[in-house]
């Protein structure tokens, strides 16, 4: 792993509650191990975890996470990860439904990026 990716894991592990903290651990394994669609899933289990928990608002304003939550980023996360857990519920003719390895690595690291950039928005005093 390079320099650079333990400054970004400590910083990010900084941030956030035990719980994220533990979800944010699968991810960096996942990473390691090609699951893209835990890095997906549990990116935005993270960001909800923010959004939702209102000890968060201790450090985070509560205008930002509104912001967040409905950004174009945010909205095109949940869409992926609705698009790997609700699989049977979508429109099986739409191609971009199926569940190919190289388009969720590409989606993965889109997801991951989302997540670090939030959390920068989220938590700019921190920084």
């Amino acid at each position: 792993m390079k320099e650079h990716e333990f400054i970004e894991i400590d910083f990010i592990l900084g941030l956030l509650r035990p719980n994220a903290k533990k979800i944010f651990d699968e991810i960096v394994l996942a990473k390691k191990n090609k699951m893209w669609a835990t890095v997906i899933v549990f990116s935005l289990a993270i960001l909800d975890n923010i959004f939702n928990d209102d000890q968060y608002l201790e450090v985070v304003d509560g205008l930002d996470i509104s912001k967040n939550k409905i950004s174009k980023d945010i909205i095109w996360l949940r869409k992926k990860r609705n698009q790997i857990l609700h699989y049977d519920t979508l429109d099986k003719k739409n191609s971009n439904n199926i569940l190919i390895d190289h388009d969720l690595k590409i989606d993965s690291e889109k997801a991951y990026n989302i997540l670090v950039k939030s959390l920068i928005r989220l938590f700019p005093k921190q920084i």
